[in-house]
């Protein structure tokens, strides 16, 4: 919530709620950006209505969520989620949150209600507990309480980091998808890397990654502050974890498939090229779009390998094919001219032709890839 639009909005829901006859208060992040004038995708309302009373007057919404149920909706491009204070008193429900930033509320007047201070913590850009328990109950707000520091460049109160330290050991009762979830945010903020310092500065990354042998190098976290995408920056990641530990962590964390895949192809591509230079066909393997990534990255992450994108650029224009699709013969012709069925054979055999061409062993010529082609079938 920036502009008076998004503030004449939650105000606008929060007053059909109290002409209904409930109390209702916008609570949570949302404020916590509007005081910071940042950007809020998604506004949090609690009130004393029953999700059936939601229901009924917000009937375009879906309920979502099964322990703890929300109303969904989206209203002017901001996303809108209500949930019940389920018979608790607003002051209860702002005192079991994590952080005083995060426990102010607004109700239908426009009036704050700021108990813990939070106010003034933002106004002072200090992280400070709600309750002296607050990382106890949640040991994920170790995590949140890096990414705000990521975010806003919150300085620490030093109950934070000492509760941090003393529960640091709780954080692997958390399940493993809402910690790989929170780290995805983490690395999505504007300066993850001071967050990932603070982290491990409190041990805590020591506990996620036990095996990780790069957790107390300053470099790798200033690596972060010279990427740009969020695959990038799990491939910082992923290096100050150790490459042994990279597949478990993916697994564990369960991040989004299609995000995790790039990672890892990028990682293990960036791995190599820091190990050796590019011969020809890991650089076909890898592709043009990986390939100038992983030497990218390389660069950054070891500042002392030869060569350079633009270098790259030229050993690919080199290569005689950039894809299978190139192959002077299809996997029909193949087949019709050795006269065998399709098989697996066939997904071989085009392999093979694709290597012979990178390694210039023939020239990707129909006539002479079929030669080939049937004089490594009698030989095999």
């Amino acid at each position: 919530m920036t502009t008076n639009n998004e503030w004449q909005l939650g105000l606008s829901l929060l007053q059909t709620l109290a002409s209904d006859g409930h109390d209702a208060y916008i609570v949570g992040g949302a404020l916590r950006n509007w005081l910071l004038k940042e950007a809020s995708a998604d506004l949090d309302i609690v009130t004393s209505a029953t999700m059936d009373e939601l229901e009924g007057i917000f009937p375009e919404a879906a309920i979502i969520g099964t322990n703890i149920p929300l109303l969904s909706m989206m209203k002017a491009k901001v996303r809108v989620e209500i949930s019940e204070l389920q018979g608790h008193s607003l002051m209860e429900n702002l005192a079991a949150r994590d952080f005083t930033v995060n426990a102010i509320a607004i109700n239908e007047r426009g009036e704050w209600i700021d108990p813990f201070y939070g106010k003034v913590d933002i106004e002072r850009q200090v992280l400070r507990l709600v309750r002296e328990d607050s990382i106890q109950s949640d040991p994920l707000r170790m995590l949140r309480a890096a990414r705000l520091v990521a975010d806003y460049q919150f300085t620490v109160d030093p109950r934070v980091a000492k509760s941090s330290k003393a529960e640091r050991q709780r954080i692997n009762t958390i399940a493993a998808e809402r910690i790989g979830e929170e780290l995805n945010r983490l690395l999505r903020s504007r300066d993850a890397a001071s967050g990932m310092q603070w982290l491990a500065e409190q041990g805590i990354l020591s506990i996620l990654c036990p095996d990780a042998t790069r957790l107390h190098k300053p470099p790798v976290f200033s690596a972060l502050h010279k990427v740009n995408t969020l695959v990038e920056k799990w491939v910082v990641f992923f290096y100050l974890l150790g490459e042994e530990n990279v597949r478990h962590c993916l697994k564990k964390w369960r991040l989004p498939k299609t995000m995790a895949k790039k990672a890892e192809q990028l990682f293990f591509y960036t791995k190599r090229r820091m190990e050796a230079p590019w011969d020809r066909w890991r650089l076909y393997e890898a592709g043009k779009t990986t390939a100038l990534a992983a030497e990218k990255m390389a660069h950054i992450l070891s500042g002392s390998v030869p060569g350079g994108v633009m270098n790259v650029r030229s050993l690919l224009a080199e290569l005689p094919i950039q894809s299978r699709h190139e192959l002077a013969v299809s996997p029909l012709e193949i087949s019709t001219h050795m006269n065998w069925e399709p098989g697996p054979w066939l997904g071989d055999m085009l392999h093979a032709l694709e290597l012979a061409v990178v390694e210039q062993q023939v020239a990707n010529e129909r006539a002479a890839l079929l030669t080939w082609a049937k004089e490594r079938l009698y030989e095999t």
